[in-house]
């Protein structure tokens, strides 16, 4: 009877140790299974708040395996900032309705890598229904994310290259071989047709700007977006003996066209009293030489004229304010109007500088 005894013992001893030893594979299978994989497991007691992490989730998350308890405060506070309302709003949901969830999550590991895990999980509960644990799976997809937003960045490169070299065929079609034939019109003396392909020309780069600009047919520059980098220009000439009646600013940073129109202005026998190059200056000027008449440009440095509109407004209220600019009028007419300009004219060959100061004034006088 003992012999049997003694031999049934050593049987299962023997199964028992088989076993353990199945189990023991079983487990380093998992854990390398785990680790090929870049996955971890965890199983979350809920009322004891003692958390079971694998070895591969300790270093998903940057640290040695088993260093720590990972509590549900010190898996949250390794969770990215931006992401922890999201994840503590589902585990909420998922406590409170029972079922599973899946979810990607930042973390950030102590060297400040930041990670990314496609993670899910289940409720488990009681047999009254009450959650007790919460169990799952993470497995971290940093590589994939950053090769698609990486493979993402060169299709947006590619498709960038793409447009700006259809729009440098657009500038050569519709603006260098216009302005070319305008050259060539005028060393022949041809001033009519110098005038009909400047003319055309202008209003094709009109058309280019309107086509870049515009995502949708209601969408144009707000005030701010057109203030550019402040160019190589000549000083601004200051002001002229204060010997006629009508005063007018003139507010462009391009140089050559502010010379043009203070020639034509002043043949006339308007006052040019000042040449502002940016907007700011043009407010500056506006307020310290009380102007009858603003030419203003909108695209300029530091302040764009949508920009610099209403405070002219406010400094010189008796001012008529005309906006000369290299915008469409359907583009931008309708909102330079309504900030209180009295006129918006396309720059181009038919532009009359001295019949707008002279239109506008008159209809100040009435």
């Amino acid at each position: 009877m003992t012999d049997h005894s003694e031999t049934e013992t050593a049987r299962l001893r023997a199964e028992l140790e088989s076993t353990r030893q199945e189990l023991e594979d079983l487990r380093a299978r998992v854990a390398n299974a785990q680790q090929l994989a870049n996955m971890g497991d965890y199983d979350w007691h809920i009322k004891s708040d003692t958390n079971s992490w694998s070895d591969q989730l300790y270093r998903i998350y940057g640290f040695e395996p088993q260093a720590f308890n990972a509590s549900y405060e010190r898996f949250l506070s390794m969770v990215h900032p931006d992401d922890r309302d999201a994840v503590v709003a589902m585990h909420k949901q998922v406590y409170e309705t029972g079922g599973s969830w899946n979810i990607i999550e930042r973390i950030v590991r102590p060297d400040g890598d930041v990670r990314h895990l496609a993670t899910n999980g289940a409720v488990v509960t009681d047999e009254d229904g009450t959650p007790i644990r919460m169990r799952g799976t993470c497995v971290d997809i940093t590589d994939r994310v950053r090769a698609e937003a990486a493979s993402e960045e060169l299709a947006a490169s590619l498709r960038e290259w793409q447009v700006r070299r259809r729009h440098a065929f657009e500038i050569n079609d519709n603006v260098v071989q216009g302005i070319g034939a305008a050259v060539l019109s005028l060393q022949l003396g041809d001033l009519e047709a110098v005038a009909s392909y400047l003319d055309r020309t202008m209003r094709a780069a009109r058309g280019m700007m309107g086509d870049l600009l515009l995502d949708r047919a209601d969408d144009s520059p707000e005030a701010g977006s057109m203030v550019r980098s402040t160019p190589a220009t000549v000083p601004a000439s200051g002001t002229n003996a204060e010997h006629e009646k009508i005063k007018v600013l003139l507010a462009d940073d391009y140089h050559d066209l502010r010379e043009l129109m203070r020639f034509q202005l002043e043949r006339a026998g308007f006052n040019v009293v000042g040449e502002a190059t940016d907007g700011q200056e043009a407010v500056t000027m506006a307020g310290e030489l009380n102007p009858d008449v603003i030419v203003l440009d909108l695209a300029m440095p530091k302040l764009d004229g949508l920009q610099a509109l209403p405070t002219l407004r406010e400094r010189s209220p008796e001012a008529q304010v005309i906006v000369v600019s290299g915008f469409a009028t359907g583009l931008m007419a309708d909102r330079v109007l309504a900030a209180g300009a009295a006129r918006f004219v396309e720059k181009g060959v038919g532009m009359d500088v001295v019949g707008l100061v002279e239109a506008v004034m008159s209809e100040r006088a009435s």
